[in-house]
């Protein structure tokens, strides 16, 4: 490993944080039991251009011109996700509906299989001119023989209804609790969990919260450091 692949690691109790490019990073990591993440993907006005951006995006850097930062694309991590996991590994990869065709066609054609498409109710709803958006979908994949065990609460539904309220300042943070509902159910305590797009951490908190081990790669080191933040406080609450 070279300081241009890993840019600095942060040990936080049972999560490992690592700063830099997932895709450079991942190759020199063990392989994980798990992948929940919130993939990057492009935003559009929805018709709405100067509204649908409002709140924290307006808030923040992050502008409404089609781009949400610089994009990996799908089918170029679909491979190295699919690598980094175990042989029989389930797989969550977070999108919106306009990349959700994209996002499964990148990963299956990477050699996971589907599962099936699960459902966020965020309840609240982004303006838009062709109905309000109110969900999130998640691609629910595996690899290898991963689909013979089944999820852990087998009364679990598709959609998953949380209002829940940001705390990080992230502009796509997602709930703690959502990621917790998709680890419990495809691991157990003591297992690796992956996030290669670790954003504000959200993952490694729900790694803490469940007993899992995690692993979380970020590029920016705005919200790596945002991470490593909460990631301590979250320990904390915990021990």
């Amino acid at each position: 490993m070279t300081d241009f692949v890993i840019k600095r690691v942060e040990t936080i109790g049972p999560v490992r944080l690592y700063l830099g490019d997932c895709l450079e990073i991942m190759p020199t990591l063990e392989r994980s039991d798990l992948c929940v993440t919130d993939h990057p993907y492009p935003l559009t006005s929805g018709g709405c251009t100067n509204q649908v951006m409002g709140g924290l995006f307006a808030q923040s850097n992050y502008d409404n011109s089609g781009k949400l930062m610089d994009m990996v694309g799908w089918h170029e991590s679909g491979g190295p996700i699919y690598r980094a996991l175990k042989d029989d590994a389930d797989c969550y990869v977070m999108s919106n509906d306009k990349n959700i065709f994209a996002a499964h066609a990148g990963f299956t054609g990477a050699g996971f299989q589907f599962h099936n498409l699960l459902v966020w109710d965020k309840v609240r709803a982004t303006r838009n001119r062709w109905y309000m958006k109110n969900l999130e979908f998640t691609l629910y994949l595996w690899k290898g023989a991963a689909d013979k065990r089944g999820i852990n609460d087998c009364g679990s539904k598709q959609s998953f209804q949380l209002n829940a309220k940001r705390t990080s300042g992230h502009p796509t943070e997602k709930p703690v609790a959502l990621m917790a509902h998709y680890i419990e159910n495809s691991s157990q305590p003591g297992d690796v969990v992956l996030d290669p797009f670790m954003g504000s951490g959200t993952t490694m908190l729900a790694c803490i919260e469940t007993g899992r081990r995690g692993v979380g790669i970020e590029l920016d080191p705005k919200w790596f450091d945002v991470a490593c933040e909460r990631a301590h406080r979250a320990l904390e609450l915990v021990q």
